[in-house]
């Protein structure tokens, strides 16, 4: 197909309504039983994927829960072993674990940006249209 050709199946095709730009023929709708087979299939993916995702966060969750003894014979869990780790890591001088503790208790400071725009000096651009005016 030529370039002229292309160009003219664009113009007979309708702009978007949103903003007007004339899209190219995409694929066309597959109709039957085998796009029902096709979307069964990427439900069932879709489902694994779903329940795989939460058994992780609740195997973890499970993990953060085991205990074990310290060498003092102290029992502690997973989570507060990872919990003394990070405030370890923030008091020598780690940023980024200073950061995750300060996120975790909830007092990330919320981002303040003050603009500040200039009005526009009209007296200089109306000196301007006149002395262009008057050439």
């Amino acid at each position: 197909m030529t370039k002229k050709e292309k160009a003219a199946l664009m113009l007979e095709r309708k702009p978007s309504p949103v903003n007007g730009v004339v899209l190219p023929e995409g694929k066309k709708f597959e109709a039957g039983e085998e796009a029902r087979e096709k979307g069964r299939r990427g439900g069932k993916k879709s489902g694994e994927v779903r329940r795989a995702r939460k058994t992780m966060r609740e195997d973890l969750l499970e993990l953060l829960k085991v205990k074990s003894k310290d060498e003092y014979g102290i029992t502690h869990t997973q989570q507060e072993y990872i919990i003394a780790a990070l405030i370890i890591e923030a008091r020598n001088g780690n940023v980024r674990a200073f950061e995750v503790i300060r996120d975790t208790i909830g007092e990330k400071q919320t981002e303040h940006h003050k603009i500040s725009v200039e009005s526009p000096r009209f007296d200089l651009l109306d000196a301007a249209f006149i002395r262009l005016a008057k050439e």
